[in-house]
Parts: C-alpha cells; structure tokens; sequence
C-alpha cells in the first residue's frame, strides 16, 4: 500500500457539486484534491465531440433563474443561448405553441387560439405564472406536500392540460413522466421557468464544467482514480495507492456514496436521450418541442442547432429526442418512427449519431422528502451532491457551496 501525500482537502468527485466545493476551497487558499473515476470532469454535465456535434449527456437546459448559478458561474462567459419562452405541443398531428405572452408578445395569437389545451386551462396557467412569481397562495410547507398532479388538479386544471402539457414539460425536466414527485420542487422549478430562460451555453453545457475546473486548475485533479473504499478519513484508490486528508469530502452521485458509507441506496431515476443529424432542421423552431399525445418514447424535442450553430461543426442540423425514465436498449427504431409521425418522410434522411442512457439521471425527491439534507458525516468528513439538496444544477451548486462554508468554518 502506498500512502501518498494528501493535502488538506480531499473531493471525490468531480461532478457538479464537488467542481462547486473545491472551487470555494481553493479561492480561500486551501489545499486541495479533486478524485475523479472517469477521465473527465463533470459528472452528469458534460458535452461530447462527435462526428462534427456537440452531444450533451443526455438533454439538458440551465435556468437562469437558477440563483446559485450567479453566485458560481460567469454567464457572460457561457454566452448562453436561450429557448424560446413557453413550448411547442404536438398533438392531433400538428404542432401548437403555448408561450408566455409576458416575455414574448408575438406568442399572444398563436397562444390564443391554439386547441392542445382549453380557454379554462390557459386562464389558469396564467393564474398560476402571477402566484408563483407573487408568491401567493403557494407555499406548500413540507408536511402538506404531495404529488405534482394532485396540486395541478386541485388548482383546476384539466385531464388535458395535464397530459398535454404539464407531463412532458415537468415529466421531463424532472424525469417524471407520470407526475409523481413532490409539488413543492415542481412549483420551484415551475417558477424558475417563468421568471428566467431555459438556456444552453453556446459550447454545450459541459462549459458549465469546464469553467469550474478551471478555478479549481487541472493540476488539483486526479482522473482515471476509482475510490474502493474508506476508513475513517482514509481513502483507497487503484493500484494499492491511499490518501489520508485532513477532510474528506464525498461528491458522487447517490448510489456510489451510498456504497462507500455502507448505506441505503436511495431511488433515483434515469434517462435517456438519443441524437440525431439531419441535411436540415425539421422545423426551426427554438422551443422545447413536447409530446403532447401520450404516444411514443420521446417526450421533449429540440432542434439544438436552432439554439446555438455551434453544436454543429457541419452544414447539418442536431435533434435531441429526450427519453425520461427509461434506460433505451439499442435498438432506435420506436423513436423513428415517432419522429415520422411528427415531421413526415423527411426522418429517412436522418442518421442515428448516439444514445446516452443514464441510470442515475437525477436523485428521486418524494412528497414530504427535505430539500436541505445533511452535510456532515463524521468530523472532517462530509457528503455532498444534488442527492444532498434538489435534484438540480441549482442543488448541486447549493450543496457544494455549503459544504465549502462548513469546512471554512471548522476549526481545524
């Protein structure tokens, strides 16, 4: 066993919200240690080069209203590029837009008249938009908590609304197509949707990533080292190596912290996204395209070309076809013919580039779960990662930066 020198801080994991802690860590001088398994930093946020594309693993969109996001990041830098306000439904064979007359006043016709979902519902999402922003008659405590679809029926919206529109926007932002995650994160995100943009950095949303590591600086990282178990504050890598930090913290993902604390593993759900190129757009839409009949695996859409040029280094255009809750096998060829029912002939011309299927796409938050677990494990041992605070981009920042604080704060 060889024992190498460790310095003060160690971070295993360099997904999110261990990217978050270490930053922290090393803008107040502290000595630190990024262990990551993979060869790349980034967990669940990162972009691949391929084939002349820019594929994200799996679909994915940074609300700006997020507020962590300003605290970590420098957007400006990004050079974000946002989607359209609202979202494209397709149902009956044809596609509707329901957009948000407040951000957008060229959506107020095609709003009006649309037929995905009824007058009733429209005046009721309007509704909800002005108390979620005014924060009226919608703090749901964590003792009332309940399933999103039963508070979206209670506040009166219809079968339709429901299955057309909230399903596969919530269901896919959240990963849950049926509805059945807690009200008070749905409305949370809800109210992120209205207040900001949904948005992708212009070079795919591992930039997110890359800009954290980047603070942190590729020299306090190790990759390619997979943590086989802990004792104490000791760890043990690969290859019979071990370090023996002053603080340990643990950033994976749910089930390997589980692992490596002996726990309970908690439910998570996946996810899946499969990409395509195309001669040309299939509509040049920039909204979130939903499923708006129930039919077919792909709930969410997005032409990601007609959001930013850059995820395409060729002529050629790139769709997303996001799969929430299911890990997809192989073969492609449902998601086909979906996308035929939706655009017609032209899909024959499109070629299938990858699929990313992610078991552990997001943390599972039930009705009545904390939003704020606990951080501290033991002394100099802490935990950290959207499992630990909302499943979110916004989670993982949070959870990093208060593991950061709390290590500042100890005495050492």
């Amino acid at each position: 066993m060889t024992a190498l020198s460790s310095p003060e801080f160690v971070v295993v994991g360099a997904g999110i919200a261990g990217l978050t802690t270490a930053k922290i860590l090393s803008e107040n001088n502290k000595e630190v240690l990024l262990i990551e398994k993979s060869d790349s930093a980034g967990g669940r946020v990162q972009t691949d080069k391929y084939e002349g594309f820019l594929l994200d693993h799996g679909f994915q969109v940074l609300l700006t209203a997020y507020p962590e996001v300003h605290n970590q990041l420098d957007l400006s830098s990004l050079n974000l590029k946002p989607f359209e306000p609202g979202a494209t439904i397709f149902k009956n064979g044809t596609f509707s837009k329901i957009g948000d007359p407040f951000r957008n006043f060229s959506s107020i016709a095609p709003t009006t008249f649309t037929r995905a979902i009824n007058f009733h519902d429209k005046m009721k999402l309007l509704q909800l938009r002005y108390e979620l922003i005014k924060e009226k008659n919608l703090q749901i405590n964590k003792t009332d908590d309940e399933r999103i679809i039963e508070t979206l029926k209670k506040f009166g919206f219809s079968t339709k609304a429901i299955d057309s529109f909230f399903k596969p926007l919530i269901g896919g932002i959240q990963l849950d197509p049926e509805l059945n995650g807690s009200a008070r994160l749905s409305l949370l995100i809800l109210k992120m949707l209205f207040l900001g943009d949904a948005a992708v950095p212009e070079r795919g949303m591992g930039s997110i990533s890359e800009q954290l590591l980047e603070k942190v600086g590729e020299n306090n990282i190790l990759f390619n080292a997979q943590v086989e178990k802990i004792e104490g504050k000791k760890i043990f890598i690969s290859e019979g190596k071990s370090f023996s930090p002053s603080n340990l913290i643990i950033a994976t993902e749910s089930p390997a912290a589980a692992k490596l604390f002996g726990n309970e593993i908690a439910p998570s759900k996946s996810v899946s996204c499969v990409y395509f190129s195309a001669p040309e757009a299939p509509t040049k839409s920039k909204a979130i395209l939903l499923n708006g009949e129930n039919k077919g695996l792909g709930l969410n859409v997005a032409v990601m070309t007609n959001i930013s040029s850059s995820y395409s280094s060729t002529c050629e255009a790139l769709i997303a076809v996001a799969i929430p809750g299911q890990l997809v096998s192989d073969s492609i060829q449902p998601v086909i013919t979906q996308m035929k029912n939706w655009f017609g002939d032209i899909v024959d011309d499109w070629k299938h580039l990858k699929t990313f299927s992610i078991e552990h796409g997001q943390p599972a938050l039930r009705p009545g779960d904390s939003f704020r677990k606990k951080i501290k494990v033991n002394d100099g041992i802490f935990m950290c990662g959207d499992h630990r605070d909302t499943p979110s981009i916004q989670g993982a920042m949070v959870s990093g930066r208060r593991t950061a604080e709390l290590c500042l704060r100890q005495k050492i």
